[in-house]
């Protein structure tokens, strides 16, 4: 063979080899941003920590480059760390460069020294979501702290800040009631903690819960003053399925929901005012969107449980000197406006204020409200006072009045005109959660001796959720959260879970899930279309009522 032909037989191998070779594609760049951490007291020694910790874990897990600037990166990785209540939650958010929604994602750990399985466990959702990599078995089969709720056990850990009562009584913790005189009659079992769902890019001031569309799920209702949105929960990820703007003018300050109309699907009750006057209305899913079936309501407006009535709306006019005119009504909705139906039984309160419930089970009503100084009352229908607690429950930034468009001629910098506001109370949920065959209250307390002080200007850095106990003179603690860092705007107890049929376990009487809304990092003194909210869930364990034996001593 000559040298010229051996030439090209070499030329010819090497073009077939290079060929045959594939070509490795560079792999993907990421930026991860400095992370924001959102804690009542100083963290800032894990903000590093933790965003070194996920550059580790992606570039082994997803097999990408971790870069330091946004100049040559594909994706830019945003993240938060939120602490409640000793749980921690991590929230990032993965967008490409080349535009489009950005991914999120989402872990939490029960405990700090949980951080690092729940930062793998991220790294791995992102590998497996954005990246195309398979998530190793070990790592699938392991507990996912991305669902995981509170561990329960160690004192610490419990997001209930009161013992449970059976068990602190067989413990010979006689003080665990704070000295109420009666012990409750029944208990909460299992205090499973809570989880999160997502932050929302939303000033959240008012939410319910309940069946809208008549599929047997609830949905979420979450309304900012001028924004309504609505989501299905799935897993600790809320979906939205709808949301809707409205005017700028008047300001949402409550939601409520009920099927009064009895179809099905529960509408949606939205109260709302400007600085003067109400402008409230109605809204209903008819199968393909959401109507309004009545709209410019010159009505306050909240659905409330009667006891031997059932749901009903109920109403209040503006004044025309004041912001509320005296009397509230029954409600029915006709051809599109809502009339007076008679009054409802209460005396001496604002629509916002109550809940009605005979809380003795002696076939006469009380009324459980809040005073305008943040005190729980439980008055007789006549407006007597039976009882007032001690202490400051109810506290909210939301109100009635403030400035309006007719005030902006007057002199409002030098303090000589100052608008009336009435501050509308946290709801009174009335349910019946030891399951004694009696009812409890579920309120708030949000935390801020300075709101009292300062009057008018009101902020809360943090919360409590308490349920109550009517013992014939008084209402007693059963339970409360551990303290929530943030405002509690509302909150909302799901429907009751009955245990599955066939269950072994015959002491339970199912579960039921208690809903908070927070504000993050705010006091809720000025809540921004820009804050920063978010969906706390405690699950409940309710047990049957042929298992609560007296305790003996």
């Amino acid at each position: 063979m000559n040298s010229k032909r051996f030439l090209q037989i070499y030329v010819l191998a090497v073009l077939i080899i290079s060929f045959a070779i594939p070509v490795l594609a560079a792999p993907p760049t990421v930026v991860i941003k400095p992370f924001t951490i959102n804690a009542a007291k100083d963290m800032s020694y894990l903000k590093s920590g933790i965003r070194s910790m996920l550059a580790s874990r992606l570039a082994d897990n997803a097999g990408v480059n971790i870069v330091p600037t946004k100049a040559g990166a594909d994706y830019t990785l945003k993240g938060s760390m939120t602490v409640f209540g000793g749980s921690y939650s991590l929230d990032v958010t993965l967008t490409s460069v080349q535009g489009g929604q950005g991914r999120k994602f989402y872990a939490t750990a029960a405990t700090e020294g949980g951080i690092i399985k729940a930062v793998d466990s991220l790294s791995w959702d992102i590998a497996a979501k954005v990246f195309g990599k398979k998530r190793p078995a070990a790592a699938s089969g392991a507990p996912a702290p991305r669902v995981a709720a509170i561990a329960a056990p160690a004192a610490a850990a419990s997001p209930y800040q009161t013992a449970n009562p059976e068990l602190a009584f067989r413990a010979g913790l006689q003080g665990g009631y704070g000295g109420n005189i009666l012990r409750p009659r029944g208990v909460i079992t299992g205090a499973f903690g809570f989880s999160k769902s997502q932050n929302f890019r939303f000033g959240l001031v008012a939410m319910d819960v309940g069946d809208v569309d008549g599929d047997g799920k609830s949905e979420f209702v979450l309304a900012a003053k001028h924004e309504i949105r609505i989501y299905r929960r799935q897993g600790n990820r809320f979906q939205k399925i709808w949301q809707m703007s409205t005017s700028e003018r008047y300001a949402i300050h409550a939601i409520t929901m009920a099927d009064l109309n009895k179809n099905g699907r529960q509408e949606i009750y939205v109260s709302a005012a400007d600085a003067k006057r109400p402008n409230s209305f109605i809204l209903e899913w008819d199968g393909k969107n959401f109507v309004k079936l009545a709209d410019n309501q010159r009505w306050y407006i909240r659905a409330i449980n009667i006891p031997g009535e059932g749901r009903v709306l109920a109403g209040q006019k503006g004044g025309f000197q004041t912001l509320l005119a005296p009397g509230i009504y029954r409600l029915k909705l006709k051809k599109g406006q809502l009339v007076k139906a008679g009054m409802v039984p209460v005396n001496g309160v604002n629509l916002f204020d109550f809940s009605i419930v005979d809380l003795d089970g002696d076939g006469r009503n009380e009324v459980v409200a809040i005073s305008h100084g943040d005190k729980i009352l439980v008055l007789r229908p006549s407006g007597k006072v039976m009882w007032v607690s001690d202490d400051y429950y109810g506290g909210t930034t939301t109100y009635l009045g403030g400035v309006g468009f007719d005030d902006i001629n007057k002199d409002l910098e030098n303090g000589s005109y100052e608008p009336p506001r009435i501050y509308v109370p946290a709801r009174i949920i009335v349910r019946d959660v030891n399951n004694d065959g009696h009812p409890d209250i579920i309120i708030n307390k949000n935390l801020s001796s300075a709101s009292r002080i300062m009057g008018k200007l009101k902020s809360y850095p943090s919360g409590e959720i308490y349920a109550l106990a009517w013992n014939g003179i008084g209402l007693t603690e059963l339970w409360r959260t551990r303290k929530i860092d943030g405002y509690i705007a509302d909150y909302q107890l799901g429907p009751i879970k009955k245990p599955a049929a066939g269950s072994k376990n015959k002491n339970s009487a199912g579960t039921v899930n208690l809903y908070v809304g927070v504000i993050m990092r705010s006091g809720g003194i000025n809540i921004l279309s820009d804050a920063t909210s978010t969906v706390l869930t405690f699950p409940l364990q309710l047990r049957s009522r042929s298992s609560q034996k007296p305790a003996v001593q």
